[in-house]
């Protein structure tokens, strides 16, 4: 997150996305069958409303979200993003509804932090609930305006009909970003 910071303040690291979007790109995202339960968490209002020549959120390349359930443990998260080189994980409740998100940030500022015991300690005492959420179709620079100035790491994105289908990492947005640039050159 610092990196994004250090590029120039908003007008920099906008200048930075701006510029990488406007590169050629094939995308794919990822698709789970788990539905979220508020539709106003997305950011899509009317000022997001995407102009003919801006780019959705598709082409940041959501990763493939990693699930947990918010009865589980944070010793069987942590294991599991452990054992998936990941760094946050989309919370379901038990109808699959999209209940929270899990970060390494979260697990070290509230649990490490606090002594709490990590194999009795549930996922849902600990996680960021109702999270903000942005749609495939939304904006993309929303989408990171959204992370850069809430400070957000990670933001779940959802499909049309609210499906989580990806989580974008703005680490990996910022790194992709670079490389675009570096191969447009």
């Amino acid at each position: 997150m610092d990196c994004v910071y250090a590029s120039g303040g908003a007008d920099g690291w906008k200048s930075i996305f701006a510029s990488a979007m406007e590169c050629e790109d094939i995308t794919e995202t990822a698709s789970v069958n788990s539905h979220r339960s508020a539709a106003n968490r997305s950011i899509k209002s009317a000022k997001s409303a995407r102009r003919k020549d801006e780019r959705p959120v598709s082409k940041l390349r959501p990763k493939k979200p990693f699930l947990s359930n918010e009865s589980d443990s944070v010793l069987a998260v942590a294991k599991m993003l452990a054992n998936k080189r990941g760094d946050a994980s989309i919370v379901v409740n038990n109808y699959g509804d999209l209940a929270g998100i899990i970060t390494d940030t979260d697990v070290t500022r509230r649990v490490v932090a606090k002594q709490l015991p990590v194999s009795t300690t549930s996922v849902s005492d600990v996680m960021t609930p109702n999270p903000t959420c942005v749609s495939v179709s939304d904006s993309a620079m929303d989408a990171l305006v959204t992370m850069v100035e809430n400070r957000f790491r990670h933001l779940p994105v959802t499909d049309e009909s609210g499906s989580i289908v990806g989580c974008l990492d703005i680490a990996k947005c910022l790194d992709d970003a670079i490389t675009k640039l570096e191969r447009a050159q």
